[in-house]
């Protein structure tokens, strides 16, 4: 059938609705998704110590079972005199933690983590090398003017602790954070992070 120029104009601008009418039905459709997580790291308190292991690490990764450290985890005091419950590497990127801290993740049952037991020369208390080994992610949106992250929600796997993808970031549930705070474990701090996704 033959259709004039007007006619095929205005059967084109007809086509075009239609799609877009279908694209607005299918928006109304899915739906986001957002849950609230917390990264969690050292907070640097003042005076605290800070370690270093005897043992070659790579400083660039979080650590894994198969690292050498796992196995020879003696580490020496490299300043610093205040004992709390996150003892930090001297680069920050790893830490050790107390019995105390260890006790509490175990008495909540929580999930994700491993502890290994770790040696301090001159210090009599008991901490633990700390594992993440939980991956998910990776980041699919961050603000770094408001020090928040959002990462793939579809790849979170219902565990309390992981960390995200080709970063250091710790992170827990809600739980976890709740029951550290409800337990005045010290030296450690918390900042939002989210998980999203879209659901039809």
């Amino acid at each position: 059938m033959y259709l004039s120029g007007n006619k095929k104009r205005s059967a084109a601008f007809m086509l075009v609705n239609v799609r877009k009418n279908k694209l607005m039905s299918n928006r109304k459709h899915n739906q986001i998704v957002e849950k609230l997580f917390f990264s969690f790291g050292c907070k640097h308190k003042w005076r605290e110590i800070q370690i270093e292991p005897v043992t070659k690490y790579y400083s660039y990764k979080l650590l894994e079972e198969v690292d050498p450290i796992v196995s020879d985890s003696r580490y020496i005091v490299k300043r610093g005199t205040m004992k709390y419950d996150l003892m930090t590497y001297q680069n920050w990127s790893q830490f050790l933690v107390s019995e105390k801290l260890k006790s509490v993740l175990e008495k909540y049952d929580f999930n994700g983590y491993k502890c290994f037991p770790a040696d301090i020369e001159g210090i009599s208390e008991t901490y633990y090398g700390w594992l993440n080994i939980n991956e998910v992610g990776p980041i699919i949106k961050e603000d770094r003017d408001k020090n928040l992250v959002w990462f793939d929600l579809n790849t979170w796997n219902n565990f309390d602790i992981f960390h995200l993808k080709d970063t250091y970031m710790n992170v827990c549930t809600k739980e976890v954070k709740e029951a550290i705070e409800k337990e005045n474990i010290s030296n450690i701090t918390f900042d939002p992070c989210y998980g999203i996704s879209e659901k039809c």
